[in-house]
């Protein structure tokens, strides 16, 4: 694919340095260099999955700069005004960490201290340094640069990705790395197949015990990520809402994405729907139909949620805990340049950047999350929800919907409900098993989760847990008629209520 000439910028930089893991080992054939690149970034120097970066680097229709170069864009070339963000920093820390342990380079001089530079833009900010440092050895009188402080507790600590979460601690501790940018986890991002399609799969979950859930649906709104969301959205062009069945009255925009906006890489119709519940906020979205309307077709899955809801694992009437999932296949790239397209351009952990930027700190002409199309509410969500999830366009294997489970605790009944009480009614029964059936995905993706960080997963498990996600979502119309079968015969006496029961 060719594409005009772009301005490269710290979007394309940072792909540049992941791309440079890549090209160590398609070059030298040293079995040595690709266990190490393994060990950083796993999964990307297989038989079928070593190369990806130049299959990127034909996509985006540029060559990849080396190292020196792409170093110097990020230290020098970034918009002062549109400094880099802590996801952008958090990962551009990660890949040099695991640059130093190549012995392809040579960080002598000029380089070395480039490396310095790119670490020092993750120090502690003046208002965030720790109070308690370690002591570490230095000249007397020397202030520890703290560029030169995180290169070395890489070097030391930091050797494989399992490592990372300890390194940063460290780092943090020492006052090498802003504590901010010690939040954000890597992405970890999964493959899977839907409907012929390798897609990737990439879920958050993260707290913050400070912003409230007003704060957040202030900014979520699918209209302000542009504003919002980090430099990798470009626009987000309201396109009012939909008129025609099954998705009557949800909303609509065309999202243009890039590295290197404002020119456009990826322009795709969306859909979504916003809806409200007792203490948190869930935004779901999906490909618009007809497809691929205004956009360009390249993006052929792209579908996820947000879900914010009051309270953390420390409080749960203060602060927030957010969950995310989205899952996005794009015609041109090989399954792992697709993954490591989505987490090293920030595709897919906008969420990220979208509270720690500006949940505090919005944009003055931010979209209310009250305006059109207005949030549903109780028991239409519920409804919307169970049509999003059983008509089986919207929610697929692997993909399911966030509606019914409570702020970590997929598929606990409605807040005020009795969750052991059998069904009386229509919507009390869609409420139920839409929950039982969360809560027997959830059972199974934690046995996964288990697995994989355990290194024992293989691809014969997704394969299965696939087969039976898709077997189980096919029948749950059909179970939802026998079940409706069998409720009491009398009508209901009134009107839905918040909760999705009849009151």
């Amino acid at each position: 694919m060719t594409r005009p000439a772009e301005t490269p910028g710290p979007l394309f930089n940072l792909l540049a340095l992941y791309a440079q893991l890549d090209r160590a080992v398609i070059q030298s054939g040293n079995p040595e260099i690709a266990a190490i690149v393994e060990g950083f970034l796993p999964g990307t120097t297989g038989e079928n999955e070593r190369g990806w970066s130049v299959n990127l680097q034909n996509f985006l229709g540029r060559p990849f700069p080396d190292v020196s170069t792409a170093l110097y864009g990020l230290v020098n070339e970034t918009p002062p005004d549109a400094p880099l963000t802590p996801p952008e920093l958090s990962r551009l820390v990660y890949v040099l960490g695991s640059l130093v342990h190549l012995p392809t380079i040579q960080r002598g001089g000029e380089l070395g201290e480039m490396f310095v530079q790119g670490l020092s833009l993750a120090q502690p900010q003046p208002e965030r340094l720790p109070e308690q440092r370690p002591e570490v050895a230095r000249a007397a009188g020397a202030p520890p640069d703290p560029g030169q402080l995180l290169l070395e507790v890489l070097e030391e600590r930091f050797h494989k990705h399992d490592d990372w979460p300890a390194a940063k601690a460290y780092a943090v501790q020492v006052g090498a790395l802003d504590k901010v940018v010690a939040r954000v986890p890597p992405c970890n991002a999964c493959l899977t197949t839907q409907g012929g399609a390798e897609c990737v799969v990439v879920d958050t979950h993260f707290e913050d015990e400070q912003i409230t859930l007003d704060q957040v649906t202030a900014i979520l709104d699918p209209r302000n990520w542009a504003k919002t969301a980090g430099r990798f959205f470009c626009e987000m062009l309201d396109l009012g809402t939909r008129q025609a069945a099954p998705y009557q009255g949800w909303g609509r925009v065309l999202e243009t994405v890039s590295v290197s906006c404002p020119l456009p890489l990826l322009r795709t119709d969306l859909k979504y729907f916003k809806a409200d519940y007792t203490g948190q906020a869930v935004l779901q979205f999906d490909l618009d139909d007809p497809f691929p309307g205004g956009g360009d077709g390249l993006v052929t899955v792209d579908k996820g949620w947000l879900k914010v809801a009051t309270g953390t694992s420390n409080d749960s009437n203060a602060g927030v805990t957010v969950t995310t999932r989205k899952v996005v296949h794009i015609d041109g790239l090989l399954p792992v340049a697709q993954k490591m397209f989505v987490c090293e351009s920030g595709y897919g952990q906008a969420a990220w950047d979208m509270l720690l930027g500006h949940a505090t700190n919005p944009p003055p002409d931010a979209v209310p999350w009250s305006q059109d199309p207005k949030p549903l509410e109780g028991g239409q969500a519920v409804q919307q929800a169970t049509a999003f999830l059983t008509g089986g366009q919207a929610v697929q294997a692997g993909t399911e919907s966030p509606v019914g489970a409570q702020a970590g605790q997929p598929g606990k009944a409605p807040a005020g409900k009795d969750a052991g009480a059998a069904p009386t009614t229509a919507a009390g029964l869609a409420v139920s098993m839409l929950s039982d059936y969360l809560a027997e995905v959830t059972n199974d993706s934690s046995k996964l989760v288990a697995k994989f960080a355990n290194r024992e997963l293989i691809v014969d498990d997704l394969a299965k847990f696939s087969a039976k996600l898709g077997a189980s979502m096919a029948s749950q119309p059909w179970r939802f008629m026998q079940k409706l079968a069998e409720l009491p015969p009398h009508p209901p006496t009134g009107g839905l209520t918040q909760d999705g029961d009849n009151a």
